[in-house]
């Protein structure tokens, strides 16, 4: 990757993490629009974004932020205050900057005419008669002593709060090597102190060392000029910088004042410069990292079984190589643990734009965002969460005024919360809306054919939630943007399934309901029990496992033609593992008593097993996109002797015991 690249990755990154600050802070601002910590951030992050933008030539979106800044500013300066209509335009506008970021990721930012429908709106909130015209080509050239009319006008309209243009030409020395690293240092030193307008030659053409041994910057700034060169004298290799002032040169441009610079707000009374204490890593490379660690674990495996009751020095070896393989892996593992903010923090804006979609009242609350999860977990728990939020506040929160009707608040409340629950995490969608229904799920699977009129009088509570998730089972009245065309909550079960977990809902009619969520910390290397089936082997993640019983055959109760176990008074079905996977037998006859493991993925069960053969660290492999699909299979391992083995999905395995697959074939 060269550098341009890898500083296109890294402007797209902090950009990102810049328009989450600016929807939430806009949140914040709408609930109350005198809270003047959501004013400072919103306009912080704006103009954040317009800076890095303008050093990495993006045109179009540095002049929305700009006019956005402006609009922001005058809130700021209690000037403007945020009303529905001034909210709603902001959030457009956040909207727009977020497809400008998005095309010129892809490499094609718009033109300035994709503005023309938004920018005159935010000129007139900004108290401005026209827009600012962009230039139509880039201007940059290392000649170039002319100001572009977009820079001349933000020049001038910065003159006010103190800032001051100037042309700085930075001379690097003539043996100089990696001539784009010493200028990204430059660019490094003024972060903070302004922002750059224009970069000659272009950002792109410094990166690629397109240059001889000076460049120049347009800087805009509070510094002095004696301040920035000493900043910039001190960067590696840098031999002269000269400091300029800009002075505008038509007549209504000259009232700025071009020289005397304004004196620094006395706002530290020390600059810290701070080393960077984290660093962004590509997801492929600790994936290939986690990888490597897993050979490792097998490896070292192997070797236990090779070397066991060697001598003392081998047996110390050994000891240490699993101290070190279990530090690294540790280490790895941790690194690859994010944030649950990360996914939650993009639901506020999608709950509040759905809520006035549906004419709802909803205070949504967010707790727990700290809690960590895996990476591969994190990527693929986004959409499923999005339709556990779309399902509360449709299908959950009344309308405001049968709230009323029912002695609630006309507000509703839709709370998303995540904890740790052992080594799993626990994320809970509740909500206090009209709850779920049961008659008129049990009628509408009725209607669809997927239950009989029989079954549906000796159903429990739970059976009838489980028809929620059958594909395209859906009780919505009519058909809207938002439900009743057949796609949610099948979803939602198959990937989080997918992902080793479980979903459990539960609802009091008039109350609420919660949908809970339970997956595993990492996905990568587990903790497993090795069971023998017939003459196979298979492999239970631990995490599943509750104790393992041994019990007589005689003791084993039947209940509506289903083998079940008495346990300490709880009454646990069981699922005999060589019945419902097929395999040879290994030996002939009845045992007397068969080993039981009771495992919990969502509901209790006893699987019963032919042998146990003892607790193993694997490291999970995918079987690929050929055998992926396999029901009861979630994927393999290789065992220290070379030995492939399947591992078993528990969530599969009782939905194969339970006859559920079938029920989803018929529903679709």
């Amino acid at each position: 990757m060269n550098d341009s690249a890898r500083y296109r990755e890294v402007f797209f990154a902090e950009a990102e993490e810049h328009l989450q600050e600016l929807n939430e802070g806009l949140l914040t601002l709408e609930k109350d629009p005198a809270a003047k910590d959501a004013v400072n951030t919103v306009f912080r992050a704006a103009h954040t974004i317009k800076g890095m933008a303008a050093t990495m030539g993006f045109q179009t979106i540095t002049t929305l932020t700009h006019r956005l800044e402006d609009v922001l500013d005058r809130v700021r300066s209690g000037t403007l205050s945020v009303t529905p209509e001034l909210s709603d335009l902001l959030f457009r506008a956040v909207d727009r900057l977020e497809e400008l970021l998005g095309a010129a990721q892809a490499g094609n930012e718009p033109p300035a005419a994709s503005l023309e429908d938004i920018l005159p709106e935010l000129s007139r909130w900004a108290g401005m008669s026209e827009a600012p015209k962009l230039p139509q080509t880039n201007e940059a050239s290392s000649a170039a002593t002319d100001l572009s009319a977009y820079e001349a006008r933000v020049i001038q309209e910065a003159g006010p709060q103190g800032f001051q243009a100037f042309f700085l030409t930075v001379y690097l020395a003539p043996d100089c090597i990696m001539k784009g690293v010493r200028a990204f240092l430059v660019f490094k030193k003024l972060e903070g102190k302004g922002e750059v307008l224009r970069a000659e030659p272009p950002v792109e053409d410094l990166e690629e060392e397109k240059f001889g041994t000076s460049f120049r910057l347009l800087f805009l700034t509070r510094e002095t000029p004696a301040a920035l060169e000493a900043l910039l004298n001190g960067v590696s290799d840098v031999t002269k910088v000269e400091v300029r002032p800009v002075v505008l040169k038509t007549p209504e441009e000259a009232r700025t004042p071009d020289v005397a610079p304004s004196r620094r707000e006395n706002r530290e009374e020390k600059q810290r410069h701070l080393s960077t204490q984290t660093v962004r890593i590509d997801i492929h490379r600790l994936d290939s990292l986690m990888n490597l660690v897993g050979e490792l674990v097998i490896t070292k495996t192997r070797l236990e079984q090779l070397l066991s009751g060697s001598s003392p020095e081998v047996e110390e070896t050994l000891k240490a190589l699993t101290r070190v393989a279990g530090g690294l892996q540790d280490a790895v593992m941790k690194a690859r643990m994010v944030p649950l903010a990360q996914v939650f923090s993009r639901f506020p804006r999608m709950v509040r734009d759905l809520a006035r979609e549906l004419g709802r009242q909803v205070e949504f609350v967010i707790e727990g965002e700290d809690t960590e999860l895996d990476r591969s977990v994190i990527d693929e728990i986004g959409d499923p969460l999005v339709h556990l939020l779309r399902n509360a506040v449709d299908h959950g929160i009344e309308p405001p005024a049968e709230r009323e009707r029912r002695g609630k608040e006309p507000t509703g409340h839709v709370r998303l919360s995540a904890c740790y629950e052992g080594n799993h995490v626990l994320i809970a969608v509740e909500d206090d809306g009209e709850g779920i229904d049961c008659q008129a799920v049990l009628a509408k699977a009725e209607e669809r054919g997927l239950i009989t009129a029989q079954e549906a009088k000796t159903m429990s509570e739970k059976e009838i939630y489980r028809l929620l998730f059958l594909p395209g089972f859906s009780t919505a009245a009519r058909i809207t943007d938002v439900s009743g065309r057949g796609v949610g909550l099948d979803v939602v079960q198959n990937k989080i399934e997918s992902l080793g977990g479980s979903v459990e809902v539960t609802s009091r009619p008039g109350q609420g309901t919660r949908f809970a969520i339970r997956l595993p910390l990492t996905l990568a290397i587990i903790q497993a029990l090795l069971v023998k089936s017939g003459t196979e082997t298979y492999a239970l993640p631990l995490e599943n496992v509750e104790e393992i019983q041994v019990v007589r055959t005689a003791d084993l109760k039947k209940v509506r033609g289903r083998d079940v176990l008495l346990l300490r008074g709880e009454v646990v079905p069981l699922v005999n593992l060589r019945a419902l996977l097929g395999g040879e037998t290994a030996g002939e006859g009845e045992e007397e008593e068969v080993p039981v493991v009771v495992i919990r993925s969502g509901e209790r069960a006893g699987l019963v097993v032919d042998g146990l053969v003892g607790q193993r660290e694997i490291v999970i492999k995918s079987l690929g996109r050929f055998l992926g699909n396999v029901p009861g299979i979630g994927g393999a391992t290789i065992l220290g002797d070379g030995r492939v083995v399947l591992i078993l999905d528990t969530g599969g395995v009782l939905a194969l015991a339970e006859g559920r697959m079938d029920r989803r074939r018929m529903a679709s």
